[in-house]
């Protein structure tokens, strides 16, 4: 009965530990897609350029570099729980400072805040996932937390365009802001550490957790699954976040709203496939390397229609084509397990935290050269001020995104198979 007891009260104890850093996840990539929809209002709040709200939205991805391996030490030492809370704080107070901003430099420094907030959850989250469910668990774990950020990112979309509409810009972000804050004390106030099950151990300090960086490092097994996941995500950001609106809207003559509305479909295709990729690799076949072989295949797949002119769909199939583009990109989950699998498993914040680095890195990169091949096959043609590219210009750009696809295909087939199992050695 005591046992029985002891395993219900574990059981019950596993939901705060998914709910609670679910919502505070869900906020964080609100955030990060939120600054879209007010472009245009902090334009003519500041009288700032289009290159301003530009290098606004780039602090992102740069402080998420940075903080990457500072992150996953905080995890590791302060615990997830505390990082957790930290992480909502800084993003609710940098929101706050955002709507309260009497000028654009006080709208940097609240982006920033967010920003460095935002860096560190996902990797709280996957650190409480290790410590309270069985390694077979956390390609699963990975997956939803995948799911529930892109519903975050779609919920920034319509839903904060009607806030924006109804109480304006700067009342939207005190609101999340203050939403986010009671988020922060939740955390601390609800989640627990460790499960009871587990015998308890102490936390390593900072300079032990810094120590064992280079080990993660110059591990070969580390960077197969580390740079494939890399090569889909930052592929598919070029045409989600960046691309995917003006080729629609120049090339097929979409309205920006129907344009929108399609690209969505790519989040979509995430929401649906990340929490099912996982369950395949933890439960249904118990491996790591044939599903993200298989989910990196469909996303190289994916951009020949977008590439190759005698396989291009009628345009009222293009969803359908965002949609298994973003279904299989999903596969990219698969880079936490796989390199947690192969490294020291006392170190799980900074095998995470590590990962964001090539991600994020290629993410910007790949923004930055798809633009470049836009501007080689640029006719000359602008209307309004704004540069249209003709059909062949983007065909090229997207024949880059299905290089580096194709390059993820190859990663893939190089991950170590772990069986869902920790198979690293000391030395």
């Amino acid at each position: 009965m005591a046992e029985a007891v002891t395993v219900g009260a574990t059981l019950r104890a596993r939901w705060p530990v998914l709910v609670i850093p679910s919502a505070i996840y869900f906020v964080s990539h609100f955030h990060r897609i939120a600054l879209g929809v007010v472009a245009q209002d902090l334009m003519r709040a500041f009288t700032i350029t289009a290159a301003s709200v530009g290098a606004l939205a780039a602090i992102y991805p740069y402080v998420f570099v940075a903080m990457a391996l500072v992150a996953g030490s905080l995890a590791d030492t302060l615990g997830p729980r505390r990082t957790l809370g930290a992480g909502a704080l800084a993003m609710g107070l940098g929101a706050l400072v955002f709507g309260l901003a009497p000028s654009f430099a006080v709208v940097v420094l609240g982006r920033l805040v967010v920003s460095i907030g935002a860096s560190v959850i996902l990797i709280a989250f996957l650190t409480l996932a290790a410590e309270w469910f069985r390694p077979d668990d956390f390609a699963t774990i990975s997956g939803l937390t995948q799911t529930v950020g892109n519903v975050g990112g779609l919920a920034a979309a319509a839903p904060l365009a009607l806030l924006v509409d109804a109480i304006g810009w700067r009342g939207s972000f005190e609101a999340i802001g203050a939403v986010t804050v009671a988020l922060a004390v939740v955390a601390v106030l609800g989640v627990r550490e460790r499960s009871a099950a587990r015998a308890p151990t102490a936390r390593r300090s900072l300079r032990v957790v810094i120590a064992g960086i280079p080990a993660l490092v110059v591990n070969p097994r580390t960077w197969p699954p580390v740079l494939a996941g890399a090569a889909m995500y930052s592929s598919v950001v070029a045409v989600q976040g960046l691309w995917g609106i003006p080729y629609l809207t120049q090339v097929h003559g979409l309205s920006r709203v129907q344009a929108a509305a399609d690209v969505a479909w790519v989040a979509v295709g995430v929401v649906v496939g990340a929490p099912l990729v996982g369950r395949i690799s933890d439960r249904w076949l118990g491996a790591r390397r044939p599903p993200f072989l298989a989910f990196s295949a469909l996303c190289a797949a994916c951009w020949l229609p977008l590439v190759v002119p005698a396989l291009a769909p009628p345009i009222s199939w293009l969803p359908a084509v965002f949609f298994l583009l973003g279904f299989a990109s999903s596969g990219l989950i698969l880079v936490w397990p796989c390199v947690r699998e192969v490294n020291d498993p006392t170190r799980v914040g900074v095998v995470v935290g590590f990962c964001n680095i090539p991600v994020f890195l290629l993410v910007a990169l790949m923004q930055w050269l798809t633009g470049l091949v836009l501007d080689a096959a640029w006719t000359g043609l602008e209307m309004e001020g704004m540069r249209v590219y003709p059909a062949a210009a983007y065909r090229a750009a997207f024949g880059l995104c299905l290089a580096v696809a194709v390059g993820a295909v190859a990663l893939a087939a190089c991950v170590t198979e772990t069986r869902c199992r920790n198979v690293w050695r000391p030395g």
